[in-house]
């Protein structure tokens, strides 16, 4: 902690950084009469890992609560291959530097490694330094963030490491955005086999990657069968109809019917012993070593909307009376897809296609997901979504309505399911649908036809409807609808003009949507962006060409704005970040600001924060900001000195178009500025 220190004057000055100016507390005037002071400055190293866990994979760690509760090994089984594993973490002779735990799908793998993760973490001579849980239907799987992912929990966890990350961050930001060899090269084979850095510790570190058949990345996994890469790890493998796998899983099933009678003690006999031996045997043996889907017949058979095991014991026998033993040699996995096929057949065939859209936009749609967008896409109330899913509690994480939010998604137990129903080959008549067109259904209806007035020409998100309300902010609610319908479509274009049966009506709508809308309108976005500045991503740059092809769009040169033609009662949105770090491809007005926080509870705190991309306007129209025509020039000409030249486009029409701004394509960092602009 910084001290206060004596100045010019022998005023108290608060200690920064070179990067940031000194502030005077007489200068920062609310501080007089302050009887406790206490100073604080952000260090570079705290920026730094800041900034590099913007680039690593959210929610892989073993003890992230996006993985809560992680899949784990059922006590007192898998016990030789933990042992193992375990054994081979502590073993100073080890001459494999890599352990390979690999095994057909559905046998627990990925609750192995939890709990392997979770036993050293609380292990008092824990060596575990990183971990990494890739998953595909969680959008958890980007390659290219790998290393940046491990480099940040062992930054996190070890000094000597975090200030090796630090030195080389400070020399080359980019680092993070390298290729993964160069990475790997940089963050693992530097420090640890030449620079030595853990080399006066006695233990190793011990980084844990998972599903790495989840990754897009065929190489990663096509490492281990190379010869040279071969000989330098040890392997487990987790073999389907073991001795040992066989009773574990007979545990796990013995253990869930005991849980399952002492449930429903009433309406079991006593006297009757169930399930009988027989029947428990045919589970079993269907089971064989494939936890999978022993874990979904103790769901189901325990499924309190059906209320009744016996008769769901009964639709479980007979799924696996009706899997030929000759599939089962050749799909193991055969007795699970006649177990889920029977589990989709329940579902009343009015109901049907509400469910199947809703598993579609679930697991296909990865930006749009939440549960609650969904539903409303699709005019579902919580009635119509919870009586859609209500047999699919055994294969489907579904939370309770209360404990619903903004980023509550639905998500299978296992990705066995995912994987059966996006399938056609496996789920046939169950295939889900076309999610692509399901959204966007939903995303045009509630913008051409809700938000849009085609009488008044206005657009306003206030006009969408919401079928579902999670939370009372019902106005919060239609902006995000609004946000999210809207980058739906700019995504994906194409699509939506051809998403309903009568295109060129699909095509009107939209053409009068973009229209009447006011690219610098805050409020329907949420008053976070502009219209203006939702066009920015790369992901949207398709929608530009169609807007020039519907005479709402044109490029145009910097030099050809006219201040005079600027909507000085509007405000500029303006968002990107500092220019210190790619200043030939972002505007110099993009600095690092600085700006005391005062917060008083018997003491005054005084923190020098980074504001990144703030819009130098602070949102205020232009006319309440002095010389707001020469700051405008200076920004532009800002603009036109960059080395990766900015696209500029004229959008929109008549008093509600807008100059947007945006980066090069080449630019590394998006960013936008977007000017209200009147061509009547």
């Amino acid at each position: 902690m910084p001290s206060a220190f004596k100045g010019k004057g022998n005023r108290p000055v608060l200690a920064t950084m070179n990067m940031w100016p000194t502030l005077t507390l007489h200068e920062l005037g609310f501080f007089k009469n302050a009887s406790r002071l206490l100073f604080w400055r952000a260090q570079m190293t705290d920026e730094i890992m800041k900034d590099l866990a913007t680039h690593t994979i959210p929610g892989v760690e073993h003890d992230s609560s996006e993985r809560d509760p992680p899949p784990q090994c059922h006590p007192g089984t898998r016990l030789d291959i933990c042992g193992q594993a375990h054994t081979w973490f502590h073993d100073p002779k080890r001459k494999a530097k890599i352990l390979w735990i690999h095994g057909p799908a559905g046998v627990g793998k990925s609750a192995i490694m939890q709990t392997l993760a979770q036993e050293d973490a609380n292990s008092p001579t824990s060596i575990l330094g990183a971990t990494v849980f890739f998953s595909k239907l969680r959008q958890r799987n980007d390659p290219k963030k790998l290393f940046n992912t491990v480099a940040y929990q062992l930054a996190t966890r070890y000094k000597n490491y975090r200030r090796y990350i630090t030195d080389i961050l400070t020399k080359d930001p980019k680092t993070v955005e390298k290729s993964m060899q160069e990475q790997f090269r940089r963050f693992i084979i530097v420090p640890f086999a030449e620079q030595h850095l853990f080399q006066g510790s006695r233990l190793p570190v011990l980084i844990i990657l998972d599903g790495l058949d989840e990754v897009e990345e065929p190489h990663i996994m096509n490492a281990f069968s190379h010869s040279q890469i071969r000989s330098s790890y040890w392997t487990i493998k987790i073999a389907i109809d073991s001795n040992k796998g066989r009773a574990d899983v007979e545990k796990f099933l013995r253990d869930r019917f005991k849980e399952v009678r002492s449930r429903y003690a009433s309406m079991l006999q006593s006297n009757t012993p169930w399930p009988s031996e027989v029947d428990f045997l045919k589970v079993a043996n269907a089971s064989s070593g494939h936890f999978v889907f022993a874990e979904l017949v103790s769901r189901f058979i325990i499924d309190e909307t059906y209320g009744n095991p016996v008769s769901q014991l009964r639709v479980i026998i007979a799924a696996i009376e009706a899997t030929p033993s000759a599939t089962l040699r050749s799909n193991p996995l055969a007795s699970l897809d006649n177990l889920y096929e029977r589990i989709l057949s329940t579902i009343p065939s009015d109901i049907r296609p509400i469910t199947m859209h809703l598993l579609a936009l679930s697991f296909k749609t990865s930006l749009f997901n939440k549960f609650w967008l969904i539903c409303n896409w699709l005019e579902l109330s919580q009635t119509d979504a919870y009586g859609a899913l209500r047999k699919f509690h055994s294969v489907l994480r579904i939370p309770p309505p209360k404990e619903v939010d903004g980023l509550t998604r639905l998500g299978p137990f296992h990705k066995s399911f995912s994987d059966y129903i996006l399938s056609p080959t496996r789920s046939g008549q169950y295939h889900i649908p076309d999610s692509l067109k399901s959204m966007l259904v939903g995303a045009v209806r509630a913008l051409s036809y809700e938000s849009h007035n085609s009488l008044k020409f206005t657009v306003q998100s206030s006009r969408i409807k919401v079928s579902w309300a999670y939370k009372d902010d019902i106005a919060d609610l239609q902006a995000d609808l609004f946000f999210w319908s809207f980058v739906a479509v700019i995504n994906h274009i194409g699509d939506a003009i051809n998403c309903e049966d009568d295109a060129a009506h699909t095509n009107g709508r939209l053409v009068a949507f973009f229209r009447d809308i006011d690219y610098a309108d805050f409020f329907n976005s949420g008053r976070t962006y502009t219209v203006g500045n939702l066009l920015r991503r790369e992901s949207s740059a398709g929608i530009f060409p169609v807007l020039e092809d519907w005479g709402l769009a044109r490029p145009i040169t910097i030099s050809s704005i006219q201040l005079n033609h600027v909507r000085a009662d509007e405000a500029a949105d303006v968002a990107g970040r500092p220019a210190e770090q790619e200043p030939t491809a972002i505007p110099r007005f993009f600095t690092v600001s600085t700006y005391p926080i005062m917060e008083v509870n018997d003491k005054l705190i005084v923190a020098v924060c980074q504001a990144y991309g703030e819009n130098p306007w602070r949102k205020a129209p232009f006319s309440k900001c002095l010389n707001w025509e020469g700051r405008l020039q200076e920004h532009l000409q800002a603009i036109a000195e960059l080395e990766l030249p900015a696209r500029v486009y004229l959008i929109g029409k008549g008093s509600k178009s807008v100059v947007g701004i945006y980066q090069n394509t080449n630019a590394i960092w998006d960013w936008c500025y977007i000017i209200p602009y009147d061509q009547s």
